[in-house]
């Protein structure tokens, strides 16, 4: 953090522009995986069975505190979204109130490669992650044609980890790593459409 000490107008006013400088258009999301590390992967790009797995020693990509950019939208100035990240309780029409919830919602994502889905005509959201332990780890697996989907803990009526929202995938140019929100349960859901 920083502080200042103000004493005068003009002082008040470089503040201030130091401040506007300094702030991210975007919303802090916890990441944590869930499951199992990925298999390692080899100098080739394939999957190198003879390296272990050693998925019970922590990494600093497992557990990630970072913003996900909210990009406004260029002709409006105002940023748009389809669909929100699921809260991590079902509604419950007897309860008087909604139960407490973290101020950054805790999205945990799965090390199992899956096919990115997407459909015409059914829009997405796509937000850039910050740059972390976890961005760096996706992108020197050099998979951008493979995602790793993303659940709420909580979300379904029926399981602890809920369904699918979404997934974190590379760029195909390997330059950054973008969450893609999508309907709840968009793996049943899209075929469906």
């Amino acid at each position: 953090g920083r502080s200042y000490c103000v004493r005068t107008q003009r002082m008040l006013n470089q503040c201030l522009e130091s401040l506007v400088q300094k702030v991210q258009s975007g919303v802090v999301i916890n990441f944590e995986k869930s499951g199992p590390d990925p298999a390692p992967i080899g100098e080739d790009g394939l999957v190198d069975a003879s390296r272990p797995i050693n998925s019970f020693a922590s990494q600093p990509w497992h557990s990630c505190h970072k913003l996900i950019y909210v990009r406004p939208n260029p002709k409006t100035g105002v940023p748009v979204g389809h669909w929100p990240i699921p809260e991590s309780f079902w509604p419950d029409q007897n309860s008087p109130t909604l139960p407490p919830r973290t101020a950054h919602p805790v999205v945990r994502f799965s090390c199992v490669d899956c096919e990115p889905m997407v459909i015409d005509k059914l829009p997405f959201d796509k937000y850039e992650l910050e740059p972390s332990p976890l961005t760096q780890y996706i992108l020197e697996r050099k998979s951008p044609h493979t995602c790793w989907q993303v659940f709420v803990s909580s979300s379904g009526k029926y399981s602890e980890l809920g369904h699918p929202f979404g997934y974190l995938k590379a760029s195909t140019t390997l330059t950054c790593v973008n969450l893609f929100v999508m309907p709840y349960n968009y793996p049943v859901l899209l075929p469906l459409l």
